[in-house]
């Protein structure tokens, strides 16, 4: 409310110096309506901010202490009367700038206008969420200052030198600024190039958060008004019309085009990556947007979406890796007695498989307890009768459930994709080989279940691609149980139970919930189920609604599980979380500071896993044994696990395996267990590599030529359909009143 108030008496002050000033203008110039008219446009712009930030603090959501409003207003209502009063300055910077005044260089005056505009600019993008800018590296700023600039003024110059212009380019810089900002809130990650591709999705699941602006949102619209009222003042210099020419027109718009052009043919034709050593670490983003500017980081990344071929790559020698691996599986743990065992199980009984991916499910215990005596979920963590159960490696962090799903149903790993790149909404996945399609092919009727939007994530095409029968959203959850508004894990549940009491032929069923999203400071937990953790003796809403929430799947999950085991057909489920909530890297770095950095990071980036089953699973002793995997494998050892058969490239998978554990975005593993950050030089030098990441290295290298050609190379373009522009066909298979993907 304080904010609102300083805002409020700004803005009346606004009022009274502008309407004072318009009556003085309007006297003065008579002869200049036109630019009286904009003057007046341009103030109005300014105090619709004044009014926006009132409106907004009146709610709560601008953060409540003095310093920024009032610095932000001062600024804001000096630009309200600069405006009106432009009609009257602008005849004495004409005159200033006169071949008759003091320094008669108006061209040069424009530009160091643009340039000073573009600054300003830069500022409004970065400060927002970049709060000390001195750490960026000089020449990375620079480059900023210098891309933001040619665009300000290549707008400005083809729209003929109108303040507008500019001033609306300035205005997009600053609301990517606040953009980035509330990404970096909501999911401590940065904004990259796959996220454009799922601003639908984002929206979808949008209403949960709180979008209060900080004290830096504020100075973020301070260094915006600057370059606004800077823009508005250059196009005084704009000739009048009967001074103006076809010639000064053509020059206009060459300069324009000659700068706009600039820009689209340095963040294309020079390799940001390589060249200019501009490269977004996976395992710590953010820090490489702040120290290299948001957009020299955005464009290296974009470039490297295009998926590479690994050094070495030929499909041949891919095909080979995949069946020197596959005959070594055949040979060891393909050949045994208990693999041998569940194969002929599998056959005769067919189980249904039943995968839950859970939104945000992860024991936050291993934060230290999370220093209020934390102790995880209960269930989850006392089940002794599993098939295997464990850490869980994935490539996500906050937020991008669907990678964790890519990388389950397709076995590929982010790890050669890359930060900030969203399989579902970038790639061609119709010739993906996935578990849907291998249930399918098995004789399973498939299911994918989301309680949520089908478009979500571009899920409703790639669910028709990867062969699922039907797809049950949010239409299919309508009279369903909420919490917080969102559709409850035990709802989904049960609807799978009853689609396995009513069909006894062999399904597959892939449940990806929604119940947990984030944010968690909604206030909508019903009283009876919150908790009261006091981490370091301080209450946290956001962490507490989040526990409260894992309580609710925990126990949803225990129900779940007891109405498995009284139903008189087999069974697997597979539960695990897709990824950790945004806030734990707080934690990381405040109790986990002398450590390796692998380590330290991979602690962000995995969750837990648990294969279970209600009936004795051939040559399985079903003791919950303990083996710590990556989601891209996951699949493959479930399939190994109950005897089903596997493709060539699973049975690659497992015995690589025996190198390299596991693998996500930010590293690998070998197998004593220790981590290697992605791009770990591993060239060796004689003998001074261990055989163990000697060993893992190599199976990391052969992965990436083996799921290249699994995954790219098969002759059509390697992006989605979706973003090429054509329409997927309808899933014939679909079965009537289930979700159509179009």
């Amino acid at each position: 409310m304080l904010v609102a108030i300083i805002t409020c008496i700004a803005a009346i002050a606004s009022i009274v110096l502008g309407v004072r000033e318009f009556k003085q203008a309007k006297a003065a110039s008579s002869e200049r309506m036109p630019l009286q008219r904009s003057s007046i446009a341009w103030a109005i712009a300014f105090f619709a901010i004044q009014v926006f930030i009132a409106i907004w603090g009146a709610l709560g959501l601008v953060q409540n202490e003095p310093i920024a409003p009032i610095i932000m207003n001062i600024v804001l209502t000096g630009c309200v009367y600069l405006s009106v009063a432009r009609p009257r300055l602008g005849r004495q910077v004409v005159a200033f700038l006169s071949p008759e005044g003091r320094w008669a260089h108006p061209q040069i005056a424009t530009v160091l206008a643009m340039v000073v505009a573009g600054i300003f600019s830069t500022l409004a993008l970065e400060i927002p969420s970049n709060h000390d800018i001195f750490w960026m590296y000089p020449l990375c700023l620079l480059l900023e200052v210098a891309l933001v600039t040619a665009i300000v003024a290549g707008v400005f110059y083809l729209f003929q030198r109108r303040g507008a212009a500019p001033a609306i380019a300035s205005f997009v810089f600053f609301a990517i600024g606040i953009a980035e900002y509330f990404v970096i809130l909501f999911k401590s990650q940065p904004i990259q190039p796959g996220d454009l591709t799922a601003i639908a999705t984002a929206a979808a699941v949008g209403a949960g958060y709180v979008f209060e602006l900080s004290s830096y949102c504020l100075y973020g619209i301070v260094f915006l008004a600057l370059a606004m009222i800077v823009s508005s003042y250059s196009a005084v210099l704009r000739p009048d019309r009967e001074h103006r020419s076809r010639k000064k027109f053509l020059l206009n718009l060459l300069i324009g085009v000659l700068c706009l052009g600039g820009v689209i043919g340095h963040v294309t034709l020079i390799d940001y990556y390589n060249v200019l050593r501009i490269q977004v670490y996976t395992w710590r983003p953010l820090e490489s947007y702040y120290r290299q500017g948001f957009i020299p980081s955005f464009v290296s990344s974009a470039q490297t979406i295009q998926p590479r071929k690994p050094d070495g790559y030929t499909a041949e020698l891919a095909q080979d890796l995949i069946d020197e691996y596959a005959a070594e599986y055949d040979a060891g743990e393909g050949s045994s007695a208990e693999r041998t065992a569940a194969s002929q199980q599998f056959s005769e009984e067919k189980p249904a498989v039943v995968v839950i991916m859970n939104e945000t499910f992860s024991d936050l215990s291993v934060y230290q307890n999370l220093h209020a005596g934390y102790e995880g979920p209960t269930y989850f963590k006392s089940i002794d009768d599993a098939v295997q159960r464990g850490d869980l490696y994935v490539s996500a962090y906050g937020g991008g459930t669907c990678n964790t799903e890519f990388e389950f149903l397709t076995g590929n790993s982010m790890a050669y994709l890359g930060q900030g790149v969203y399989p579902y909404t970038i790639y061609n996945l119709t010739h993906a080989e996935n578990l849907a399609q291998q249930f399918s092919d098995l004789g399973y009727k498939t299911t994918a279940m989301h309680p949520n939007h089908a478009t979500n994530w571009n899920r409703e095409n790639v669910y028709n691609d990867f062969g699922f029968d039907q797809f049950l959203a949010i239409e299919d959850f309508q009279d369903a149980d909420t919490l917080r508004g969102m559709v409850t894990d035990a709802a989904t549940y049960d609807k799978i139970i009853e689609m396995l009491q009513t069909d006894d032929s062999p399904q597959f069923i892939f449940d990806v919930t929604m119940q947990n999203h984030s944010g968690y400071d909604t206030g909508l937990l019903p009283s009876n189920i919150q908790t009261n953790y006091l981490i370091d003796g301080t209450y946290d809403p956001e962490v507490n609604e989040y526990l409260a929430l894992i309580e609710q799947s925990d126990q949803a999950l225990e129900e779940f599980i007891g109405k498995l085991q009284n139903l008189d057909r087999p069974v697997v489920v597979v539960f695990f979380g897709d990824h950790q909530p945004f806030f734990p890297s707080d934690f990381n770095d405040a109790w986990y500071q002398n450590e390796d950095e692998a380590t330290h990071s991979e602690r962000l980036y995995h969750t837990s896993y648990v294969i279970w089953a209600n009936y004795d699973v051939a040559g399985r002793e079903q003791t919950s044994s303990t083996e710590d995997i990556s989601t891209n494998f996951l699949g493959a050892e479930v399939m190994n696990l109950i005897g089903a058969p596997l493709s060539d490239y699973q049975k690659a998978q497992l015995s690589l395996r025996e190198s390299m554990p596991a693998i996500n975005i930010i590293g690998y593993q070998d197998n004593n267990g220790s981590w290697y950050l992605t791009g770990t030089d591993t060239s060796g030098d004689g003998g001074s590599l261990s055989d163990a990441l000697a060993a893992a290295s190599k199976a990391r290298e052969d992965l990436a030529k083996m799921q290249y050609l699994k995954l790219f190379d098969h002759g059509d373009s390697v992006f989605t359909k979706t973003l090429q522009g054509a329409a997927n066909e309808t899933n014939p298979n679909l079965a009537p009143g289930t979700t159509k993907i179009k």
